[in-house]
């Protein structure tokens, strides 16, 4: 039975039962065709098209091997490239991404059996970054790949951001020397200060230890003095006859009083009425005149 023609009512029918993705086993690569079911792989297979086609590639199947393999790894890098940039994300993930464009190059056509395998082939060329990553759900490894750029321009701007990383460097590393070399500075200041005030404070005690033993010595010494002058007074205080004479009590007044006489020498006062008495006695008497 011939194709349907591009744009009957046929061809639109086709195309909406075809809609979304199918099968991968019922894709026929060589002729661009998918079919719904396993009855329809088998009828493609036995077609009169497809029996000429597989006669062509058998003449030299290496070559169309390639073509599909370069087609694939151009349009899978340039779906990186586009979408994602050179941020990381599951290879797997990205490779259904991939595979929702229904005219894509299918992985079955390709020399490459598996993602895994082609990923990794792809990350020993240095066409990607790959790395193994903890899955979210599951705890085995998963595969995450991320686009280099190796172009030119975009080496070009790594060797500038990279000469300006070693200039930060160097300058965070000279700032790290300057401050290391003021923080000793300020400690061999903060050292010799501190020698200085212990060195002053070993003088002034230096010169004050005299003045403390001279202190700490009288107390010690004044005994035997005051043995001595108590020796002398009594000595000179005995007359030439050999009898001891008392010495004279000593009387401290600090002017507040007056001195107080000793009671032998206190003089009698007189009351002001006799007093007065006496005054009038003393006074001459009138005398009396005589009559004649």
């Amino acid at each position: 039975m011939p194709r349907a023609e591009v744009g009957s009512n046929k061809y639109v029918a086709n195309k909406m039962k075809s809609a979304g993705l199918q099968r991968l086993r019922w894709w026929c690569e060589i002729c661009a065709k998918q079919c719904r079911d396993a009855n329809g792989f088998k009828c493609h297979v036995q077609s009169e098209s497809h029996v000429r086609q597989m006669q062509v590639v058998g003449e030299n199947p290496q070559k169309y091997i390639k073509q599909f393999s370069d087609d694939f790894q151009h349009d899978f890098i340039a779906l990186l490239r586009v979408a994602h940039g050179e941020k990381w994300i599951n290879a797997n993930k990205f490779y259904q991404q991939y595979i929702a464009a229904k005219e894509h190059v299918h992985m079955n056509a390709t020399r490459w059996n598996s993602l895994t395998e082609f990923v990794k082939y792809l990350g020993r060329e240095g066409i990607v970054r790959v790395r193994e990553s903890e899955s979210d759900n599951d705890k085995n490894m998963s595969m995450e790949i991320a686009w280099k750029d190796t172009s030119a321009a975009a080496v070009k701007r790594r060797e500038e951001i990279r000469e300006i990383e070693l200039a930060e460097a160097r300058g965070g590393a000279g700032e790290e020397k300057m401050l290391k070399k003021m923080a000793r500075r300020a400690q061999g200041e903060a050292e010799e200060k501190a020698r200085i005030l212990e060195a002053r404070k070993a003088a002034k005690q230096d010169s004050a230890s005299p003045l403390t033993q001279d202190k700490s010595a009288s107390p010690s010494a004044d005994p035997t003095d005051e043995k001595k002058d108590s020796d002398e007074n009594s000595n000179d205080a005995k007359s030439a006859d050999g009898q001891a004479v008392p010495a004279a009590p000593v009387k401290i007044s600090f002017g507040l009083k007056t001195k107080a006489l000793p009671p032998t020498q206190m003089k009698k006062t007189q009351s002001v009425f006799k007093r007065a008495r006496a005054d009038k006695e003393n006074e001459e008497k009138p005398k009396k005149k005589l009559r004649l």
